[in-house]
């Protein structure tokens, strides 16, 4: 199964992944981030929607991103986002320019990020340009 769609295939598509689906798609560490691994989910362009697991402790740096929104909703566990704990059900909206370490808790968790890039015009009018 192929998780990255072609353009085309995105815009005139529905995808629908069942959990049977989600659990075939591999496990990948996440580059820099000891610890932590990814399932994209879907991904087009700057646009992922992707699962991350922590393992119990590990972290992120959390460098901002100066043109895209991030949303993540913690599925599984307990993490500390940007000096906030949160549990299972949490959602935390990430702006550009914010910066956002993630801390997993003792037991780890699941997280479900969605990183939303501006287009160039609004992210250099959220720049001051």
């Amino acid at each position: 199964m192929t998780t990255v769609m072609t353009n085309r295939d995105a815009l005139s598509s529905l995808t629908v992944l069942d959990a049977e689906d989600i659990a075939a798609v591999e496990w990948q560490p996440v580059p820099d981030c000891r610890g932590v691994s990814q399932k994209v989910l879907w991904h087009l362009g700057g646009y992922t929607e992707a699962l991350l697991r922590f393992d119990p402790g590990a972290t992120t740096p959390g460098h901002p991103h100066l043109a895209a929104h991030h949303h993540v909703w913690v599925v599984s566990g307990n993490l500390t986002l940007a000096g906030r704990e949160l549990t299972a059900g949490a959602y935390v909206h990430v702006p550009p320019g914010v910066e956002h370490a993630y801390t997993a808790g003792p037991d780890g968790c699941v997280v479900l990020q969605m990183h939303r890039p501006h287009p160039p015009v609004e992210a250099m009018a959220l720049l001051g340009g």
